[in-house]
């Protein structure tokens, strides 16, 4: 899967050319140059990703929360493991922000009960997750309703199913989010945002 940012550096390879002419009283200038390398790094910088908070004032009686297994530090190769679970009965969907900036839908509409902790991936979901590059921060959006709710328009998904990419910028997601959420009674949705860091070993 996919701030502090990680810099990686590109090296590049500038060829200065000096040239001197060396003139005499009585005769044509010479040209004679020499050629110089030397090496320049540059920085190049992983992109940045605004990563807000989505809260809309859940009552205390519906609260949904999401935490890293083990935590919230994610090394680059390894399984991508977290937990949630919803105080009442509720349908949860989650998003995820990466590190380079690309939206995927990871649930839609799971059916969860009072206090029950969901694993993602789940055991037989079939879907097997591995954190990726680049290193730097990320988020997971996690959205309960009581009722099923449509987030997304299907415009905005690039494949159907449960996991998915959306067809939009971060920007552009949260703007959705909010469209949406603006339509459901607040005492029937619950949000929360895991805030997670990519490292290399």
């Amino acid at each position: 899967m996919n701030v502090s940012f990680k810099h990686r550096r590109a090296r590049f390879v500038v060829a200065k050319g000096a040239a001197g002419l060396a003139a005499g009283a009585a005769m044509l200038g010479m040209l004679a140059g020499c050629q110089q390398t030397r090496v320049v790094e540059v920085a190049v910088e992983t992109p940045k990703c605004e990563l807000p908070n989505i809260a809309p004032g859940a009552p205390a009686s519906f609260v949904v929360e999401a935490w890293g297994v083990p935590d919230e530090t994610f090394y680059i190769g390894e399984p991508l493991r977290f937990q949630m679970r919803a105080s009442s009965p509720a349908y949860v969907n989650v998003f995820h922000v990466s590190t380079s900036c690309k939206v995927t839908r990871l649930l839609q509409d799971l059916p969860v009960s009072e206090t029950q902790i969901v694993d993602f991936p789940s055991a037989g979901s079939g879907i097997r997750a591995t954190v990726k590059p680049p290193a730097g921060n990320e988020a997971f959006y996690v959205l309960a309703t009581r009722e099923k709710a449509d987030f997304l328009a299907a415009a905005d998904l690039m494949g159907g199913g449960g996991v998915a990419s959306l067809d939009l910028d971060p920007a552009q997601f949260y703007a959705r989010l909010r469209q949406a959420m603006g339509r459901i009674d607040p005492g029937n949705l619950s949000t929360a945002v895991l805030r997670t860091r990519i490292v290399e070993h």
